[in-house]
């Protein structure tokens, strides 16, 4: 809004200047009546006003165009036969005022206030424009925060009900594990409902999950197969942050396939690599194709469809994902530019 007023009165000394200044064969000439010219000028800034703050917001942005012309069209001729009937009579009786107010004269007053009209309404209709793009950027912005806030509301209590099911089938059959499993479980809950809370969080906490996550596993189907987690991250990478819960659901996604399909002999691999510019996450296991296709592989669940999701609108033109299966193994391979 300040802007816009300074440009209106920008606009204001330009237009006032061009009635003062005049270009004769000589030069330069001043206007005999400086303090006229500007009270003159200053009763057309009335017009401009209504055009621009009352006419514009009720009836062009209505799109009642129309009405919007006619109204402009009848406002100029109210306050040219105001100025020419009685403004100039009593100001200035003896020169401008001298003439009776005719269609001919109103014709005129069109023509004197027609451009500082346009100019004065497109400095308005400017900063409306730009008004309503940062509008649209603020309910684009709103609207891409309340889908992330409901993606992360749908995989924290996914994640909190996988491992709280490890946990309560590792009761059932009184396991010594379970201490070790309620510990590596707490360390879930505590990162699922008091630290992954922000929009992102550092790296270190997105790892610890995952080892958090994988030591789970490890418990839970010790003995079936061979779990292998490679992590690679450059020295300084405190300072990395990245959106909660983007990789855990890939890591999950590969012990329920194999877990789910193959009894014992289980494949999994899990790389990790951070440089500076890039996060490159690599998951491999094996699954037996007969208990369930490709297509049910890439497509189900909530996590990894969310995922996919909250990938687009964190890391828009940012990420490559990228998943096949060939010969009984699955393959997911995630890279997101950090830069």
């Amino acid at each position: 809004m300040k802007k816009e007023i300074i440009f209106q009165i920008v606009l204001f000394v330009l237009f006032y200047l061009d009635k003062l200044l005049y270009v004769e064969r000589k030069g330069i000439a001043f206007s005999n009546e400086p303090g006229l010219e500007l009270i003159i000028f200053i009763y057309h800034c009335f017009l401009f006003i209504i055009v621009n703050y009352v006419l514009i917001p009720r009836l062009f942005s209505k799109k009642k165009y129309a009405l919007f012309f006619l109204s402009i069209f009848g406002l100029i001729c109210l306050f040219g036969i105001v100025e020419e009937g009685i403004i100039e009579k009593i100001l200035a009786p003896d020169t401008k005022g001298i003439n009776d107010v005719t269609w001919i004269s109103i014709y005129w007053y069109f023509g004197e206030v027609i451009v500082p009209l346009l100019g004065f309404m497109s400095v308005k209709f400017m900063f409306d424009s730009f008004s309503q793009q940062q509008e649209m950027e603020r309910i684009k912005q709103n609207k891409l925060a309340n889908e992330l806030k409901l993606l992360k509301s749908q995989v924290q209590p996914h994640v909190l009900f996988n491992s709280l099911n490890n946990l309560y089938n590792f009761a059932i059959k009184k396991s010594d594990q379970v201490p070790d499993l309620i510990l590596k479980l707490s360390n879930v809950l505590r990162y699922v409902l008091y630290e992954a809370s922000e929009e992102k969080v550092t790296l270190i906490k997105e790892i610890t999950l995952i080892k958090d996550y994988v030591a789970l596993q490890e418990i839970q189907y010790r003995g079936r197969g061979t779990i292998n987690l490679d992590i690679e991250i450059f020295e300084d990478y405190q300072d990395i942050k990245i959106a909660p819960f983007l990789l855990i659901p890939f890591v999950e996604n590969s012990f329920k396939h194999s877990f789910g399909t193959i009894v014992n002999e289980v494949v999994i691999e899990i790389i990790v690599k951070v440089s500076k510019e890039n996060l490159h996450l690599c998951v491999k296991n094996n699954f037996d194709i007969s208990e369930g296709t490709s297509s049910s592989l890439v497509v189900g669940g909530i996590g990894l469809k969310n995922v996919k999701q909250r990938l687009e609108l964190l890391y828009p033109n940012n990420y490559v994902l990228k998943n096949w299966n060939e010969n009984n193994m699955y393959f997911v391979v995630l890279k997101i530019n950090l830069t």
